[in-house]
């Protein structure tokens, strides 16, 4: 980020915080950065100076110190007075291997559930606690966008996120289980339940809901699963308003999501056997 981006801040790496009269912990630049660029989220993706400061919890002037940094950079852009993410921080994202590999991947299979199905299509993958929403795909006939590319979801609230539910390590269910949001009044909240729901999505291959994570909104969900038997993630389409028919949609979604794991294990093979011979 060059030279400048270390002015102002200890050489040592480390500076204090204030904490509004509670005693200074200390922080580190790169803390600090990482902070502010925290402060966005997809509800939150425009935001001014003053709450940038409040959201990340550092000083205003900090804050001002910082932003300045990030937009010569490239990071963070300014538009009528607020601050988005910028192009750069887009540009590296998009080298990630799981937006490369596993999102451009699974595009045409996504494209073919949703000449077959007509209902908007997402492939999420497990972030934490939640489901990260790494693509979606839609026509024009299935309607506005419940979720957009980037939304985190509780994983106890939609069919894809029981299906990663369903198959994670047992400490990332026991926190899930602490953490059961409640988004309309037929979100699943009860953990009992939520433990014989992941059981029977476990068993069966797919994961139904209906209006969990938004009002009139139904989800089918089944598992992307390697190789080794590890899931990648969760393909499932949405349906808003109709109820959806599992015994029509899931043979289609498992279709596809057997051409998705081929396809991965495919390119994965490829890349490795490159890097093993063409160092370049």
């Amino acid at each position: 980020m060059g030279e400048g981006f270390m002015a102002g801040e200890a050489c040592s790496g480390t500076a204090r915080v204030d904490t509004g009269g509670a005693e200074a912990q200390p922080k580190s630049v790169a803390a600090r950065v990482l902070s502010v660029l925290e402060a966005f989220d997809t509800e939150h993706y425009a935001l001014s100076l003053s709450d940038i400061a409040r959201r990340s919890g550092l000083p205003f002037a900090t804050c001002h110190r910082l932003i300045k940094e990030l937009v010569a950079w490239g990071a963070l852009v300014r538009i009528d007075g607020r601050y988005r993410i910028g192009h750069k921080l887009w540009s590296l994202g998009r080298l990630s291997p799981v937006r490369q590999d596993l999102a451009e991947v699974a595009a045409p299979f996504m494209h073919d559930v949703l000449f077959l199905t007509h209902h908007v299509v997402n492939l999420f993958v497990l972030d934490g606690t939640k489901a990260l929403l790494l693509e979606r795909i839609s026509g024009t006939r299935p309607g506005p966008a419940v979720h957009r590319v980037g939304d985190r979801m509780g994983l106890h609230a939609s069919a894809a996120g029981k299906v990663l539910l369903a198959h994670a390590p047992q400490q990332t269910v026991v926190r899930a289980l602490d953490d059961l949001e409640r988004f309309t009044s037929r979100t699943v909240t009860d953990r009992a339940q939520v433990l014989r729901e992941i059981a029977k999505a476990r068993e069966s291959g797919f994961a139904a809901t209906a209006g969990e994570s938004a009002e009139k909104t139904n989800g089918v969900a089944v598992p992307i699963t390697g190789a080794d038997g590890h899931v990648l993630a969760a393909l499932g389409v949405v349906i808003v308003g109709a109820q959806p028919n599992p015994n029509a949609i899931v043979p289609v979604l498992q279709t596809a999501a057997r051409g998705i794991a081929r396809q991965v294990q495919f390119a994965s093979g490829f890349h490795h056997e490159r890097t093993e011979t063409d160092p370049r």
